[in-house]
């Protein structure tokens, strides 16, 4: 029953990320901002620093072309980006102890470095042409708000959830 507490936690955030946007209020704030939810990234990046990037680029790749098939038309881009940025959120702990406000901005970072990388794709291939002035103030900023609020709330029970799994998993 230990060994699918992590896989049961990944498409637990995986998954709320579009619960969320589907209870999201509809209005013209929220028509004009793009408030992205991008939990599964935030979990992706604990886990990295629990479990080692290795095992989270695993995650990051299978549920990467998971979002690919569910919520794009491109193959490939979110499952890369995924990979990399548990790769480097392993790396980039080993240099800085681990507290709240190292995760806090640490996932932070991923977020805007992946909402940048797929902006860039998307800019490349023709399929938006907003300028980055726009995607800045419209996408960028919002996203980071939402997942910031997100990290408020839940940082702290994730990471006591991670920990758990991982002392239950060495005990084993």
């Amino acid at each position: 029953m230990n060994k699918w507490r992590l896989p049961f936690l990944a498409v637990l955030c995986f998954v709320s990320e579009s619960i969320l946007v589907d209870v999201w209020p509809k209005g013209d704030v929220y028509i004009r901002y793009f408030f992205v939810p991008r939990f599964f990234l935030i979990f992706l990046v604990l886990m990295a620093v629990h479990f080692g990037g290795t095992r989270a680029m695993g995650y990051g790749v299978v549920f990467g072309f998971l979002y690919d098939c569910v919520y794009t038309e491109l193959l490939g881009v979110y499952a890369f980006a995924y990979a990399l940025i548990a790769y480097g959120a392993g790396k980039v702990m080993r240099w800085f102890h681990q507290n709240w406000l190292v995760l806090f901005l640490l996932s932070l970072l991923a977020v805007a470095v992946l909402d940048s990388y797929v902006y860039g794709i998307q800019l490349l291939i023709g399929r938006t042409d907003w300028p980055f002035a726009v995607f800045w103030g419209r996408r960028l900023w919002p996203t980071l708000l939402l997942n910031a609020v997100f990290l408020l709330v839940f940082l702290h029970p994730l990471e006591r959830w991670m920990a758990k799994i991982r002392r239950s998993e060495q005990e084993e």
